[in-house]
């Protein structure tokens, strides 16, 4: 039997999964529970050596024999200090040990407890990665616990070999039952790396055959044109739909292009035949991030992670497979080894769904002026625009294929957006448009005073006197009353400092004057 501890449970499960069957075990209570559920599967086979200094290098000389990973285990205290040496040799000669150290629960740490001391971060410097795995109360602990240990667990062979360290802590260690009769089936997570033969290619493209196939594609993939041709062609096969936003710069054939609105008609609808079988990520971050979390955690798709990135990245907590390799590569493969050809309408379900409504008449407000500047880009311009509710809204709003869009949208700050704009006009001989609001604006106004700035720069200033995204809806005035330490309402206008710098500089208090003001740029 295996104890009743979902913690313990998730890391022999990953341990069996991931191969690593030889665990040297040193005498202690803290790791108790470990040590039974490892004796309780005939998989493991355990070697017992009481001094932690000799067991951590009793484990190198396995390593060395065997080529494998090993495992070594001890109680908390200063148990897992005596295995410095050894991990430190580890490190140094790309031996792939795991080290696996009971701990008590972090809260404790300086309060005058027994047996601790900050294990977490004691080999930082000298294991390839480190973690300490959360008691697990809630469904997203037991995610959380299960994503840590495939990170670890991947790591010990990732990008070269060495020592990895995963601190395990116990609330308490007795009184717990032994009545688990199998192992969970934990989630593993799949590493795939170059070079790929054509048996594995024919076996993964098998797993894609006859499935609904989904490709969510985020910004920043490069060189865009060339996984752009190779998608259409893995779209062809597959009968994939490729969700896109502005800052993915993608015109597959096969691309969404307004997934913010059709998420939001979806969620509507509730059409199930839609949900994914398989979803496959791309590039980095995207605009309708809530609402596809959303939609793909109430389903069951395997997610792949695709391209070189080497971190777990889980947003549906599904992830299955991670493709290391050229997003083109990963497609083109696939197309070649494919058996046949999936026989399906699921994108044109998607498509239809996904049909552009006719935006609405508008009131003056930010919309308007946004919606009147973007309906009207000139094909091959650039367009630059501020984090929050600019970027949001630019996503209701269809624009050319030839215009190129980017955001400073990593992590999502208003700090910047006009540098990143100026920057980027440096070295471009195209029209390039800005899009801003004014908190983005004032916050980095001395980046129009950079000398490369390009004379083709127009911007649209949406002037509000406050944060448009703190407000319920878009409006040309600040709310009545609305706190002042909230939205940052003060009254700034830009046309001094612009006109300072050279800047013809107009100004709309009117659908009209908004008009006229979008001819000249």
């Amino acid at each position: 039997m295996f104890v009743n501890d979902k913690m313990v449970l998730q890391l022999v499960a990953l341990l069996k999964k991931f191969g690593v069957s030889k665990i040297v075990v040193s005498p202690g209570s803290r790791h108790n529970k470990l040590i039974n559920s490892l004796q309780a599967d005939n998989f493991f086979k355990l070697y017992l050596v009481v001094d932690e200094r000799s067991a951590a290098f009793f484990a190198l000389g396995l390593i060395q024999e065997c080529g494998d990973p090993v495992a070594v285990t001890c109680s908390s205290g200063t148990a897992c200090m005596n295995y410095g040496s050894a991990i430190v040799e580890a490190f140094y000669q790309r031996l792939p040990l795991l080290v696996l150290s009971s701990d008590r629960v972090p809260e404790l740490l300086n309060q005058c407890e027994d047996q601790m001391y900050d294990q977490a971060s004691t080999f930082a410097t000298c294991t390839k990665y480190h973690c300490q795995l959360p008691v697990i109360d809630t469904p997203r602990d037991e995610w959380y616990c299960n994503r840590l240990i495939n990170e670890a667990l991947i790591e010990l062979t990732h990008h070269g070999r060495g020592p990895v360290h995963i601190n395990i802590p116990f609330a308490a260690h007795h009184g717990t039952a032994y009545d688990v009769e199998n192992l969970p089936d934990a989630r593993k997570i799949t590493l795939h790396r170059l070079p790929r033969d054509k048996k594995e290619g024919e076996n993964i493209s098998a797993r894609l055959m006859d499935k609904k196939v989904m490709v969510i594609w985020g910004q920043a993939v490069c060189p865009l044109k060339d996984v752009e041709a190779a998608e259409n062609k893995f779209a062809e096969k597959y009968d994939a739909v490729v969700l896109t936003d502005k800052m993915s710069n993608c015109h597959a054939n096969n691309a969404i292009i307004n997934t913010t609105i059709t998420m939001s008609v979806m969620k509507r609808q509730q059409a199930p035949a839609l949900q994914p079988d398989i979803v496959i990520s791309i590039g980095a971050n995207y605009i309708f991030n809530n609402e596809i979390k959303a939609y793909l955690r109430n389903g069951k798709a395997e997610h792949w992670q695709v391209g070189l990135e080497d971190k777990v990245c889980d947003p549906f907590h599904t992830l299955t497979d991670m493709f290391e390799m050229p997003e083109g590569y990963f497609f083109a493969m696939l197309t070649e080894h494919s058996g046949g050809k999936t026989q399906g309408s699921y994108f044109r379900g998607w498509r239809e769904i996904a049909e552009i409504p006719t935006l609405p008449d508008m009131q003056y407000c930010e919309l308007y002026a946004i919606t009147k500047l973007m309906s009207q880009l000139p094909s091959n311009c650039d367009l630059q625009l501020a984090n929050s509710q600019t970027i949001r809204m630019a996503h209701y709003i269809p624009i050319k294929n030839g215009i190129r869009v980017n955001c400073n949208r990593g992590v999502n700050g208003i700090d910047g957006s006009m540098s990143t704009a100026v920057g980027y006009g440096a070295e471009s001989n195209r029209l390039l448009f800005y899009i801003t609001g004014e908190l983005s604006f004032f916050y980095d106004m001395n980046s129009l005073s950079i000398r490369h700035l390009s004379p083709k720069t127009r911007i649209l200033l949406t002037n509000n006197h406050g944060g448009a995204v703190m407000y319920d809806q878009p409006r040309n005035t600040p709310i009545e009353g609305l706190p002042i330490y909230l939205a940052a309402g003060e009254s700034k206008h830009a046309k001094g400092w612009a006109e300072s710098l050279g800047f013809r500089y107009l100004s709309a208090t009117n659908k009209e004057e908004v008009d006229a003001g979008v001819k000249v740029l």
